[in-house]
């Protein structure tokens, strides 16, 4: 096996040991919508394919534990935002520091993959294209109602909707993302339960 598939089969199993603990019917569907994106854009803009993918298998490691009566409530979703970074570098740390991924991915890599975990959704801090790649690959996951369905009611819906059009969309970078995003939006926006 290669390595970078190696990398990737590691990770997905680690990562789903908390995934599963997770959202119900969220978290799983939408971390594999994360990684396909991440993996289609990190491609198209000749970034490090061990490292983006990676990430985007961990991003949200650190929601496991959330009910799932608040995994419906875009609120109490926001609120832990914050909290699933730390709580997911912490664990993702763990990921990289383990021997068989420490010889795949170099040091750099290994704290890559951790920060961009750390970030991921600290819209006013992403300034690198890796970091920018990774909140992409998260927004396109997290509408695209052919890979995941929906979580939050209707309301909750438009606000995240809301969301995305005045902070996530003015700060998408690559030319792959933007055209996917234009596709997306409007099925996410007609999708009904």
């Amino acid at each position: 096996m290669k390595k970078k598939e190696l990398l990737y089969s590691l990770a997905e199993e680690y990562a789903l040991g908390f995934l599963n603990k997770g959202r119900e019917g969220w978290d799983v569907p939408h971390t594999r919508a994360v990684v396909y994106y991440a993996k289609l854009i990190t491609k198209s803009e000749n970034q490090d394919l061990l490292v983006i993918p990676t990430a985007a298998r961990l991003h949200d490691i650190g929601y496991f534990g959330i009910t799932e009566e608040d995994a419906r409530e875009y609120e109490k979703v926001k609120e832990a935002k914050e909290f699933h970074m730390e709580v997911g570098a912490r664990v993702a740390r763990r990921f990289v520091d383990r021997e068989e991924v420490a010889k795949i991915l170099n040091n750099a890599q290994q704290d890559r993959v951790v920060h961009l975990v750390w970030v991921h959704d600290r819209l006013e801090e992403l300034k690198d294209l890796d970091e920018i790649i990774l909140m992409e690959a998260d927004t396109l996951g997290s509408i695209d109602v052919r890979r995941v369905k929906p979580t939050f009611d209707q309301e909750g819906r438009k606000k995240y909707l809301d969301g995305l059009h005045r902070r996530r969309k003015p700060i998408f970078k690559t030319d792959l993302g933007k055209e996917l995003l234009q596709k997306l939006i409007p099925k996410f926006e007609n999708y009904r339960d």
